[in-house]
């Protein structure tokens, strides 16, 4: 299966915009990115075809993404309503598009903690994944996924990882033992150009692609890490993980979906007895190209990024 023309959609955002990047090192790729009417006229690189189209309407997108090869879904999070990525899908087969790549990258979306996170904040991942495997069973389009868990720099710096960098300060929830697998968001980019490669194509139709990028990540050993490449000792507070699903638990119920999805993810990958984190059985990094670094490498690599010393 030859993937010369590739259609992004969600590429103003940070996966988006970090995969694009990394396509644009393929110059056998033609690269066209499928707009709202709203959104910024913009591309990172004049090589770029810009189309805007109708995302509520199957005759807008199929004519958008008439000629092209492959579709890769960029949108964020809560963004991948079922209803609008159905439409999408759809309109990539009427099109004639051959390989629908869908937005998952950072989770296993088909584990029960998974699916225990409200749709109305993380997006109705396992639906779509569902649709697209009727679909390549009735012959209709070819689909992939990749998964490398949570975004090591992203979480270090910005996400529920625990650490204030800056500040010095670590939460440590349950033991801080618990192996997890994090991958950086460059690494994630460059797995998907991997994955478009005339000679990766056949290995990863209709299935999804983990990776792993760093290895043996858990929260003790990053503090350990962070603390010899910043030669400062953290401040470090334990908090209780089984208290933090309690919580996470209640503000289901009440509907606070931000509330419930951050304390839900926070026991996913910290909780020892109810962890979705540690995949390395599913982790097929040979395949993609990718080469795990160490914890204090990872780490290193963001402090750099982050212009701390």
């Amino acid at each position: 299966m030859e993937l010369q023309k590739i259609a992004i959609v969600g590429s103003n955002g940070r996966v988006g915009s970090s995969i694009v990047k990394e396509l644009l090192r393929d110059q056998s790729k033609q690269l066209t990115v499928i707009l709202r009417h709203t959104s910024p006229d913009s591309a990172p690189s004049s090589s770029i075809v810009k189309v805007k189209a109708d995302f509520t309407s199957i005759d807008s997108l199929t004519t958008a993404l008439s000629g092209q090869d492959a579709v890769l879904s960029c949108v964020p999070g809560g963004a991948t309503d079922f209803e609008f990525q159905k439409i999408l899908i759809d309109a990539a087969i009427r099109a004639g598009v051959k390989l629908f790549f869908a937005s998952e990258y950072s989770a296993n979306v088909m584990s029960p903690q998974y699916a225990r996170l409200p749709i109305e904040f993380v997006g109705d991942k396992p639906r779509i994944r569902q649709y697209l495997e009727e679909k390549a069973e009735q012959g209709s389009i070819a689909w992939t996924a990749l998964n490398g868990g949570p975004f090591f720099d992203l979480w270090l710096t910005a996400g529920p990882a625990g650490f204030d960098i800056r500040n010095r300060t670590a939460t440590i929830y349950g033991t801080g033992n618990n192996l997890a697998c994090w991958t950086s968001l460059p690494t994630v980019a460059k797995a998907v150009r991997n994955m478009l490669l005339p000679s990766k194509v056949p290995k990863i139709l209709n299935r999804a692609v983990f990776i792993c990028g760093v290895k043996e990540v858990t929260q003790n050993n990053i503090l350990a890490a962070l603390e010899d490449e910043t030669g400062s000792k953290f401040e470090v507070k334990h908090v209780d993980v089984k208290r933090i699903k309690h919580e996470a638990m209640e503000a289901l119920e009440r509907k606070d979906w931000k509330a419930a999805t951050r304390g839900m993810t926070i026991t996913h990958q910290f909780d020892e007895e109810d962890s979705a984190a540690n995949f390395w059985d599913m982790v097929d990094n040979d395949t993609v190209g990718v080469n795990p670094i160490t914890v204090r490498e990872a780490v290193k690599e963001t402090i750099e990024g982050m212009g701390e010393h």
